[in-house]
């Protein structure tokens, strides 16, 4: 870890790759303060921040969306071609730009092929799992990158420990991406601010989104061992060393007050 956020290989073939062929995952964590963007707002902290990660790396630009949840990713070529823009995901081939999203308890999703060198990440909530596909698509449409040849690493996010879903999202999520992902929650399991306190059914479910995102991953036949996924839960962090959404909204009562985190790919 360096100062406010932490950083994290791709692997392939299992063996991590080093940072001078590949690109570097990151992600700040909550002590570096809320990463929280809109293209209508001032984030000092952000900007600030920001600068001094750019220094680290020889001072290469970042390069932003505003998240909405969707499926939209864009191909970027120069630091101002996502201005105003708002969608989940960037690809490009531009080193010199550091693509970013933000999560609290989403995941991020890194990746890159180092045949075309294109590289990118993508935020992938729960309305939006499947945005994995869709940049992969787009970075095979514009410079024919090959599905298979990616590595893939699956950020720091909530992971089934604590992310507890009623029947109808179980449902969704097993008919699109498979039933491997859901496991029932045990009887007697006491869900508290893990789960919606007002949540009244009887039948609920623990959900891996790791899983749901492998699901596809196969599907699109990217090697097992070219996939790194980080271990980390950020609802249930040691002293909530992540931001999180489900466990900070729910601890103060207040459902805008959590630590979005920055995402980025470095190259």
């Amino acid at each position: 870890m360096i100062s406010d956020f932490i950083t994290f290989p791709f692997i392939r073939n299992g063996i991590a790759l080093e940072n001078k062929d590949a690109p570097v995952c990151g992600l700040t964590v909550r002590s570096c303060g809320s990463m929280r963007f809109r293209w209508n707002e001032e984030n000092d902290l952000r900007q600030k921040k920001f600068s001094q990660i750019s220094k680290i790396f020889d001072g290469k630009t970042f390069v932003p969306v505003e998240l909405n949840h969707t499926k939209i990713v864009y191909d970027v070529k120069n630091s101002d071609d996502t201005k105003g823009f708002v969608g989940d995901g960037i690809i490009t081939l531009n080193r010199n730009l550091i693509p970013t999203v933000t999560v609290a308890d989403c995941v991020p999703i890194y990746f890159f092929d180092p045949i075309t060198r294109v590289f990118g990440i993508v935020h992938s909530g729960w309305k939006g799992t499947g945005i994995i596909k869709e940049a992969l698509e787009l970075a095979h449409k514009n410079y024919n990158a090959q599905p298979q040849n990616f590595c893939i690493a699956i950020g720091p996010h909530i992971h089934e420990c604590c992310y507890i879903v009623d029947s109808v999202r179980a449902k969704y999520f097993s008919d699109n991406f498979g039933s491997e992902c859901l496991k029932p929650l045990e009887q007697n399991v006491h869900v508290d601010w893990k789960f919606s306190q007002s949540c009244t059914e009887k039948k609920l479910y623990r959900l891996s989104l790791a899983k749901a995102n492998l699901f596809i991953l196969q599907k699109l036949g990217i090697p097992k061992e070219n996939i790194f996924i980080h271990e980390d839960c950020t609802c249930c962090s040691k002293n909530g060393f992540y931001g999180s959404n489900r466990r900070e909204t729910l601890e103060t009562g207040k459902s805008d007050c959590f630590t979005a985190q920055a995402a980025f790919i470095v190259y």
